[in-house]
């Protein structure tokens, strides 16, 4: 069976995060992933210390942590303080971040899937307590270590999308985040899973959490503000990606220029059902746990339930925990 858990992001409101992590434990939520809005809202190691603070038995991750914008040396740092706080609950996901959020910021990368495979090697050599010596495109270290005697095992997750940052994330990352249509992470499945294989890694070695936007519309979510999130995930959605779809290419390019030049509210406009249908998961409480089952029979194995929260999103998420429960214990 599957693992549910609950993602949020920084630009949400402290009492929403609040009450979710002060509930996870009563819902029977398996984890909860905290996604960075480069530039907006809380702080993410903040708020992650938060959420391990209220809970006890639940995994929190970063989903993810942007390493084009966060010192190397920092994260490891807040990684290491993040595990000593949840007792080992922590896991540490990076990822490039959102291509809107890159070209909003002028952030461009050569080699992006060299920078993130060599920050990998340094967490995790600095998580074994080795010192670090190394200058990249992102990274300068002379000599740094987090000064531990004994090595700490903290999990590396990747948020990523394209084709050789899938292969990347099969052979050295312990998960990988996926957000996407079906037929996408259908793909994306895939190829972590062969990339996997073609290094002598077990498939099940790479934990695969799919995390789309949900919109339950049983209790009042908003349509306006569901349009606006997935008019994101489409501008946010590499080419690549988008070629792989059954959609209407002409609107995708309106939608993806609309954001860029007047952000989510822009795109919104062009958002239809059949966008919505594609890009996230949306409908009665039965419809989208039924969803959830079928991606995890893709080989997906954690589920999350995440922004945009809207209406009576507590009640949908308790009834959507209930119903993911008790269907487990049938």
């Amino acid at each position: 069976m599957y693992r549910a858990s609950v993602g949020i992001t920084t630009s949400m409101n402290v009492s929403a995060t609040n009450w979710i992590g002060e509930n996870a434990e009563s819902l029977g939520i398996d984890g909860l992933w905290v996604g960075e809005d480069i530039g907006i809202g809380q702080e993410t190691s903040i708020l992650t210390a938060d959420l391990l603070s209220k809970t006890r038995n639940v995994r929190v991750g970063t989903g993810i942590v942007p390493i084009t914008i966060h010192n190397i040396a920092t994260i490891a740092r807040a990684a290491l303080t993040l595990h000593e706080i949840g007792n080992g609950r922590y896991v540490q996901g990076i990822g490039i971040g959102g291509i809107q959020d890159l070209i909003k910021h002028g952030i461009h990368l050569t080699k992006p899937v060299t920078e993130l495979r060599k920050s990998t090697q340094v967490l995790r050599q600095l998580f074994k307590t080795e010192a670090v010596t190394i200058q990249t495109e992102l990274m300068k270290l002379r000599e740094f270590s987090l000064r531990i005697n004994e090595p700490v095992k903290i999990p590396v997750f990747y948020g990523v999308r394209g084709p050789q940052m899938l292969k990347l994330a099969g052979k050295v990352a312990d998960g990988v985040i996926l957000s996407g249509p079906i037929d996408y992470i259908r793909y994306a499945i895939e190829v972590v899973d062969e990339a996997a294989s073609n290094v002598g890694r077990s498939t099940d070695e790479v934990e695969k959490v799919v995390w789309l936007p949900t919109i339950p519309t049983f209790k009042g979510g908003s349509e306006k503000l569901a349009k606006k999130v997935v008019a994101l995930v489409v501008a946010d959605t590499p080419e690549q990606v988008l070629d792989l779809l059954d959609i209407d290419t002409e609107r995708a390019d309106k939608i993806r220029k609309a954001v860029a030049e007047s952000g989510p509210k822009g795109g919104a406009e062009f958002i239809n059902q059949n966008f919505i249908d594609t890009f996230a998961i949306s409908g009665t409480c039965d419809q989208m746990v039924d969803k959830f089952e079928m991606i995890n029979n893709l080989g997906a194995s954690e589920l999350v339930l995440g922004p945009p929260f809207s209406g009576e999103w507590r009640e949908a998420m308790t009834e959507i925990f209930q119903e993911v429960h008790l269907r487990r214990d049938k």
